[in-house]
């Protein structure tokens, strides 16, 4: 089994969630933007690198809100994922040259907070903790397995 980070970003502007938009075979749905950590590269850059290629946007991260664990990619077989969630602020918008969309990625979406529990927003276990988020609540660091 491999063992990988993946460091994601969480962007608000006003009321609104940027998120990816992704198609499968069972429709759409939304992940936050972020992904694999390379050897040799630091976390945050990292983070900054995989937010600017799914969304155009140069973030700067502020603080990390939550951490979870996964062990099912559909990607990646036999894989241990730990994800680092990020709160991040827009430092410039860059474009579509700087887009290297993911696989299954077909676009960015802004999610409004207010709805988001019923967004088709993966894991579903996060919505909860970025809502509290976004209300000033608290939530714990460490989450563990996420559905």
């Amino acid at each position: 089994m491999i063992i990988r980070n993946s460091i994601k970003g969480i962007i608000i502007k006003n009321t609104k969630l940027l998120v990816t938009e992704m198609k499968h075979e069972q429709g759409i749905y939304y992940t936050l933007p972020g992904g694999k950590q390379e050897p040799n590269e630091l976390m945050l850059d990292a983070l900054q690198r995989e937010v600017l290629e799914e969304t155009g946007y140069i973030v700067e991260p502020q603080s990390l809100l939550f951490i979870r664990e996964g062990f099912k990619d559909e990607q990646e077989v036999d894989t241990h994922r730990i994800e680092f969630m990020f709160v991040c602020n827009i430092v410039e918008e860059v474009g579509e040259s700087a887009l290297m969309y993911d696989f299954n990625q077909i676009g960015t979406h802004w999610l409004n907070i207010d709805n988001i529990m019923h967004e088709p927003l993966f894991p579903v276990d996060m919505r909860k903790v970025i809502k509290n988020y976004f209300l000033g609540k608290k939530s714990p660091i460490y989450l563990g397995e996420m559905k």
